[in-house]
């Protein structure tokens, strides 16, 4: 059974850039998804014809997951061979051997993905990308770990009071660190796909399901503009592309909460 997708935007935030979000979706075989690479912590260029290691990361596993799993196949274990293949991609692309690259110039990624399986929908996340899905009447389920981006608010908080310099070494190490497997994110190493979050929702036919980036999550948090229910209402209301002018007029007044003013920001509406 498959999904209808209603909307769908990708604003980077900055004119004249791609940004490093992508979406996509096949909408006859059920799936969906979002994908958030992480900004660059490096001035090295891996891969030489894209914006950034970020970038390609999300266009390369964007592009890889439209062949979707095999037919029984679990979720972990098709991420697996996401990642192998993209992992392969790299190896062929990469301007230097990946393993003489630095650890904070290996790309990561967060993403959310979901695949409609009779009446159940499973989403399958990594990061800080998030799903709202619309479970009975007006009741809406966060599908996400909102942890990280309370996380990400208070780190931001104590890295804007730093020097650009200690800001920039912290980032780094970051980076490195989020390369580990066990961290769960879209990477390329394919044993990261054993630590992907996993969750099944019952949804009936006609349900509302919004898949987003963190960009887009920011309604959320850190901007408490919406809720989870609000948020749902305010893009079937006026759509995703006035919403996201919404968004972005917020931003025109810095508020110190986050690294970036205006991060990219992705999202799908869909129908199950």
């Amino acid at each position: 059974m498959g999904i209808e997708v209603l909307d769908s935007v990708n604003d980077a935030g900055t004119n004249g850039k791609t940004g490093d979000d992508r979406l996509g979706f096949d909408a006859a075989a059920g799936r969906g998804w979002v994908i958030d690479g992480a900004t660059h912590a490096t001035d090295v260029k891996p891969f030489p014809d894209a914006e950034s290691g970020a970038a390609w990361l999300a266009e390369a596993t964007s592009s890889r997951l439209m062949s979707g799993p095999a037919a029984g196949e679990d979720a972990r274990t098709y991420f697996s061979r996401v990642l192998t293949d993209v992992r392969a991609e790299a190896e062929r692309t990469s301007k230097a051997p990946l393993a003489s690259l630095p650890g904070e110039a290996m790309p990561v990624a967060s993403a959310m993905w979901v695949r409609r399986e009779g009446d159940t929908c499973e989403f399958v996340w990594a990061g800080d990308c998030f799903a709202i899905a619309q479970i009975a009447g007006d009741a809406a389920h966060l599908i996400g770990t909102a942890e990280k981006a309370d996380a990400e608010t208070r780190d931001a908080a104590r890295m804007l009071s730093l020097s650009p310099g200690d800001r920039w070494a912290i980032l780094q190490a970051q980076r490195r660190v989020a390369n580990a497997p066990e961290r769960g994110l879209l990477t390329l190493n394919p044993s990261a796909a054993a630590h992907l979050n996993t969750q099944r929702v019952m949804l009936p036919s006609g349900a509302f399901v919004l898949l987003m980036t963190d960009g887009f999550f920011r309604f959320i948090e850190p901007y408490r503009l919406d809720t989870t229910a609000s948020l749902l209402a305010r893009v079937l209301k006026d759509g995703l592309a006035t919403s996201i002018s919404a968004l972005r007029q917020h931003e025109v007044t810095p508020r110190g909460v986050r690294l970036k003013a205006r991060d990219d920001a992705a999202a799908i509406l869909l129908r199950v």
